[in-house]
C-alpha cells in the first residue's frame, strides 16, 4: 500500500518522503525502499501532492539544487552508514527519481519522452547498485524500474509510427544505422546484471538461496531476454549466457518461475542456432519444471510448441497423451501432418503443408519454426523413403548366405526422381528470374532439377555418416549393403535403421553440456559456451518407442 506522508504532517510531503527513505537506507530495509519508489503511473493521490511541490520548487534546469536538497535529507548515504563509505550515486538516484515524477506524461503520444526518461533512471539505479556495502539494498528497485523499461522499449517497438523519426534521423544500414531501443534499453539492463554477477560480498546463504545482489541475477538475466527475443535480436543472448556461466551461482539455487524462464529462453536461443539437442534438454527441463494449473497454461504452451518441434528434429514424436493435455489444444492439427508425411515418406504432403503458402504457414512463421521443420525435416522423408524400398524390394538376411542384405541403389534413384516429379511445383521447375526474361537459355533438359545417381549416392553417405544408417555403399555394384544384421539377431531394421533418437544421445558422452545452463559444481557440469558435446541437431525421425515430448 502506498505511503500517506501527509497523515498528521507539518512538513511538505517532498520532506516526509526523504526522511523515510533516509530510515529505511539505515534499516537497510530494501523491500519497503522499492515499495516507496513507485515508478510507473498513475500515481495515488499523495505522490500526486508531492509531484505538484516538486514541479513548483524545482522545475526543470534546477537539478542541482534538487540533489542538494536530497543530500541533506538523506544522511545515510551522504555520511555513509556505520563507517561505510558515502553513498553519492543513490543521491544522485535520487534527485533523478524525482525529476523522473516531475517530468513523465502517462499520455501516449509521449512514450519515447517516458522512455527517455526511464533509461536515465535506470543508469543512475544501476550506478547505486554498485555501492560495495549498501548497493545490494537498490535490488529490487533495479528490477522494478528494468521490468518498466523492458514493456515500455517492446511496446515502442511494435509502433514504429512513434520512433520513425529516430531512423529517418540516423539513416544508413538496413536497421537505419542506429542502435534500436531495445538494444539501447538491453544494454543498460545488462550492466546491472554484471554488477550482481561480479558481486564479491554475497554468495549462497546456509539455506541454499542466493544472497544480496547476487539474488537479481536471473530475474534480470530474464528481462534481457525477454527484450531480445520478443523484439528479434537474439544474436546479442549469448554474451547473457557467457557472462551467466562466468560468475553465477547454479540455477538450482533461484526461485523456480526464473528457472523455467531463463530455461524456456536458453532452449529457444540453441533452437535458433540449429543446436537442437541442446535446446530438447533445455526446454524439456523448462516443461518439466512449469506448474500445472491454469495460470500456467499459456507459459507451458509456448515451452511445449518448441519442445514438440525440437523432439521432431531429434528423432522423437510426441504421444497422443501429450496432445490431450490443456496446453496442448490445438497442436495436433499442426503438427499431425508433418508426422504423417515423415512416416509415410510423402515428399508432396510435406513440401505442400510446409510451403510458405502452406495451411499452417503463419502459425509457424509466428513461433520462428518453419524454416528449422523445412530444413531439417525433409531428410527425414528421404530415410523412411529408403527404409520403405528396403522392405519392398531389399534383399533379407539369410543365416548362411555370404553376402549381407542390401538394397539396389538404382531402385532408390527411380523412387527419388518420381517423388521429385510429383512433389515438385510447375512454377519452380519453369521459373525465370523476371529481370532475366527474354533471354536465350538454349535447349535445356526439363527434368534437370531431377535427383541424380550421384546426389542419390551424397544422401546415403550422408545418413551413414551420421549413423542415421548402418551400413556402406558398393558403388560398383551400385548397391548399399546394411551392416549388423547378424549381431541384431536378423533384424534387418533394427540393424540399418537405428533408433535416430538413441543414435543424437549415444553421440554425447554422459549428461551434454549446454552452455548457459550453470548446474551444481558437484555434476561437473560447470557451463562453458565452448563446452564439449556439441550437436547441430537430429537429421531424421524415430518411428518407433519414442517417448513422449516432456516426459520426465
Amino acid at each position: 500500500m502506498a505511503p500517506n506522508f501527509a497523515a498528521g504532517a507539518l512538513t511538505p510531503q517532498m520532506g516526509q518522503f526523504l526522511n523515510a527513505i533516509n530510515g529505511f537506507l539505515k534499516e537497510q530495509n530494501e523491500t519497503a525502499l522499492a515499495d516507496f519508489l513507485v515508478i510507473e503511473p498513475p500515481f495515488n493521490p499523495t505522490y500526486q501532492e508531492m509531484i505538484q511541490e516538486v514541479r513548483q520548487a524545482y522545475p526543470k534546469g534546477s537539478e542541482d539544487a534538487l540533489e542538494d536538497k536530497c543530500a541533506k535529507a538523506l544522511t545515510v548515504a551522504s555520511q555513509g552508514l556505520n563507517g561505510s563509505a558515502n553513498w553519492t550515486m543513490f543521491v544522485k538516484f535520487m534527485a533523478q527519481y524525482l525529476a523522473y515524477l516531475r517530468d513523465v506524461d502517462s499520455d501516449p503520444e509521449r512514450y519515447l519522452e517516458t522512455y527517455e526518461l526511464l533509461y536515465e533512471l535506470q543508469k543512475r539505479a544501476n550506478s547505486a547498485l554498485v555501492h560495495p556495502s549498501l548497493g545490494h539494498i537498490m535490488t529490487q528497485t533495479v528490477i522494478s524500474c528494468a521490468k518498466l523499461i523492458c514493456r515500455l522499449a517492446i511496446g515502442l517497438d511494435k509502433q514504429p509510427e512513434l520512433i520513425a523519426h529516430l531512423k529517418s534521423n540516423n539513416p544508413g544500414g538496413e536497421d537505419g544505422g542506429r542502435e534500436t531501443l531495445p538494444e539501447r534499453a538491453a544494454e543498460t539492463i545488462r550492466q546491472a546484471l554484471t554488477t550482481c554477477l561480479n558481486d564479491r560480498t554475497s554468495d549462497i546463504g546456509e539455506d541454499g538461496r542466493p544472497q544480496g545482489k547476487k539474488r537479481g541475477i536471473y530475474i534480470i538475466a530474464n528481462i534481457c531476454l525477454k527484450i531480445f527475443f520478443q523484439c528479434r535480436k537474439t544474436r546479442n543472448a549469448e554474451m547473457i549466457f557467457t557472462t551467466i556461466k562466468n560468475n553465477s551461482p547454479p540455477l538450482a539455487a533461484y526461485p523456480k518461475a526464473q528457472r523455467v524462464t531463463y530455461l524456456y529462453y536458453l532452449g529457444r536461443y540453441w533452437f535458433q542456432n540449429n543446436h537442437f539437442h541442446r535446446a530438447q534438454l533445455a526446454l524439456n527441463e523448462a516443461y518439466n519444471e512449469s506448474p500445472i494449473n491454469e495460470r500456467a497454461i499459456r507459459q507451458r504452451r509456448h515451452i511445449l510448441i518448441y519442445l514438440i518441434t525440437t523432439n521432431i528434429i531429434t528423432g522423437r514424436f510426441p504421444s497422443d497423451t501429450i496432445f490431450q493435455r490443456p496446453e496442448a489444444q490445438g497442436l495436433r492439427e499442426h503438427f499431425l501432418p508433418i508426422m504423417q508425411a515423415i512416416r509415410s515418406g510423402n515428399l508432396t504432403l510435406f513440401r505442400q503443408y510446409l510451403d510458405l503458402d502452406g495451411p499452417a504457414a503463419s502459425w509457424f512463421l509466428h513461433f520462428r519454426i518453419l524454416l528449422q521443420l523445412r530444413n531439417r525435416c525433409e531428410v527425414l522423408v528421404w530415410r523412411s523413403v529408403i527404409r520403405k524400398i528396403w522392405i519392398l524390394n531389399g534383399t533379407r538376411y539369410e543365416p548362411n548366405a555370404k553376402t549381407a542384405p542390401l538394397v539396389d541403389i538404382n531402385d532408390i534413384l527411380l523412387i527419388f526422381r518420381a517423388l521429385e516429379k510429383q512433389a515438385q511445383k510447375p512454377e519452380q521447375v519453369a521459373y525465370i528470374d523476371p529481370d532475366l526474361d527474354g533471354d536465350d537459355y538454349g535447349d535445356e533438359d526439363p527434368d534437370s532439377y531431377l535427383p541424380t545417381f550421384s546426389s542419390v549416392e551424397s544422401i546415403l553417405s550422408s545418413l551413414i555418416d551420421q549413423g542415421f544408417l548402418r551400413g556402406f555403399i558398393a558403388h560398383r555394384q551400385q548397391k548399399f549393403v546394411i551392416t549388423g544384421a547378424k549381431q541384431s539377431g536378423g533384424d534387418v531394421l533394427a540393424a540399418g535403421f537405428p533408433s535416430p533418437w538413441r543414435v543424437v544421445e549415444g553421440k554425447v558422452a554422459g549428461d551434454e553440456v549446454v552452455p548457459g545452463w550453470k548446474k551444481m559444481a558437484n555434476g561437473g557440469l560447470g557451463m562453458g559456451m565452448g563446452g564439449a558435446g556439441v550437436f547441430g541437431g537430429g537429421m531424421v525421425v524415430n518411428l518407433s518407442g519414442a517417448r513422449a515430448a516432456g516426459a520426465a
